[in-house]
């Protein structure tokens, strides 16, 4: 079976579908939007499945199923529990991802940490002696105006 490009074929009808649906694990509240307020049909579906396009077979195929979203969800859920995992996590990826859902969160998002040096990684720049001048040369201080 060959997976489609969804983001690229998700036309107005499969993006009100999407959104119905993520409402329903994704109800919102307490000063949350819900999924589909968080527009996790529009553009943030998108970018969790081009991070992981393994996401989009599942999505594909609970998107394909007819049925009340409460009830396919639930359907699912009991019976094929790897696809509703599937789609779960790439509404749940979506909603994160939105900025004023880690807003109301209080979640800024993942800052860079510093890496430790590797070991011999010191030695490896001092090899060429590249850093030579630069270790002479000492440290540079200069007062900075007030």
């Amino acid at each position: 079976m060959s997976v489609p490009n969804l983001p690229d074929e998700l036309g107005d009808a499969s993006r009100a579908r999407l959104a119905a649906l993520a409402d329903v694990l994704i109800p919102g509240g307490s000063g949350l939007p819900s999924a589909g307020e968080a527009d996790v049909a529009g553009p943030w579906i998108e970018r969790v499945l081009g991070a992981n396009p393994d996401l989009t077979g599942p999505v594909s195929h609970v998107l394909g199923i007819d049925g009340a979203p409460d009830e396919v969800l639930a359907k699912l859920r009991s019976q094929d529990r790897e696809v509703f995992d599937g789609f779960a996590f790439a509404v749940g990826g979506a909603y994160f991802m939105n900025p004023a859902v880690r807003r109301a969160l209080g979640y800024p998002g993942v800052a860079p940490r510093r890496m430790p040096a590797a070991e011999g990684e010191a030695e490896y720049y001092l090899d060429d002696d590249i850093l030579g001048p630069v270790v002479e040369r000492g440290s540079i201080y200069r007062e900075v105006p007030a």
